[in-house]
């Protein structure tokens, strides 16, 4: 905060009353703690100033998280600013939030991992009354409207439904996916739907709001293909301490469980697989993840048996072979 200081004939004493508030993911968005590794500041070049000079303050986001933070500033990047304003006399206003007709900027910024981002605000566009000399006190923060970010969601989700190539799709879909609001959802479910190769923000910005509705969204996504079902179950399986009603968390606990066995027999179809090519390195790989799999060796024994017996095979092949085979049925003592 910065210091007070005494007015002065023909001069504006300024305290900045910094309502510091969190930015998550895809809008700035009042919480009441900050997110760990993300700061907000808000700061007055100078305490002082003459009388009718501009009043300019400086806004600025660190990004100190491993991941990318999404702000939407609203409206030229300044619409969603909220300020207070109280007079020398006591008088506190509500400045009305920032409005305009016409072209405006898009009012969406990524903060990169380890980076910062910052802005000036001039305040003389909200507030032109600084016209008594004296203290006066400002208070600034960032608002979240709900209209306007379930617009900013339908818009992302659509030019990722609209994206020419993949590659077009990846930035929108990323700035969704840190929208951490339950609007979002239906959202993201649509671009879970599209086959644009964003599945994976999808899932992760789901797996971020953590509601009811993101779980059944990603419930849904167990049905669709291999590499889609698998990002979801694994989503889920982190989201289980987190899911607070009981029948909902049963439900995921056993459609993780599926998913997983299924994952696991895929898995070892694939080895068994290997095991008939006449390439030794990969047969030794091979037999090492079976070793290594729940159940591998049990379903791949017929497989590893016509190797241990068979003459043609490399001998080390055979001797790899008939010591798993031994794992699954060690020799009685």
């Amino acid at each position: 905060m910065t210091n007070l200081l005494k007015s002065a004939p023909l001069l504006l004493a300024l305290t900045l009353l910094l309502e510091l508030h969190a930015v998550t993911g895809g809008e700035a968005q009042v919480q009441d703690a900050s997110k760990p590794g993300v700061s907000v500041s808000y700061s007055l070049p100078t305490a002082q100033v003459s009388l009718h000079e501009p009043i300019v303050i400086n806004f600025q986001v660190d990004n100190e998280t491993a991941r990318v933070i999404g702000l939407d500033l609203g409206q030229d990047r300044k619409g969603e600013f909220v300020f207070t304003v109280t007079s020398p006399e006591g008088a506190t206003l509500h400045l009305p939030q920032y409005r305009h007709n016409g072209i405006s900027q898009y009012g969406t910024v990524s903060v990169q991992p380890g980076e910062s981002f910052s802005q000036s605000l001039l305040l003389n566009e909200w507030y032109d009354n600084f016209n008594v000399p004296g203290k006066y006190v400002l208070g600034a923060r960032l608002t979240k409207d709900p209209a306007r970010l379930e617009k900013v969601c339908a818009d992302l989700a659509k030019q990722v439904e609209t994206a020419p190539n993949p590659e077009a799709a990846q930035e929108p879909a990323l700035m969704l996916s840190y929208i951490e609001d339950p609007i979002a959802v239906p959202y993201l479910a649509r671009v879970l739907a599209t086959k644009t190769l964003t599945y994976d923000k999808a899932i992760a910005g789901l797996k971020r709001i953590g509601n009811d509705a993101a779980v059944e969204e990603l419930l849904s996504a167990l049905n669709k293909n291999g590499d889609i079902a698998d990002a979801a179950a694994h989503a889920l399986s982190q989201m289980l301490d987190k899911i607070s009603d009981a029948r909902l968390k049963e439900t995921v606990n056993k459609a993780v469980e599926r998913t997983t066995e299924r994952e696991r027999n895929e898995f070892i179809k694939t080895q068994i697989a290997y095991l008939e090519y006449r390439d030794p390195n990969l047969q030794h790989t091979a037999i090492q993840e079976l070793v290594r799999v729940e159940n591998g060796l049990k379903q791949a024994e017929p497989a590893l048996q016509r190797l241990a017996d068979d003459p043609n095979q490399p001998s080390d092949v055979r001797a790899a072979a008939k010591d798993a085979l031994q794992k699954l049925h060690p020799p009685p003592r």
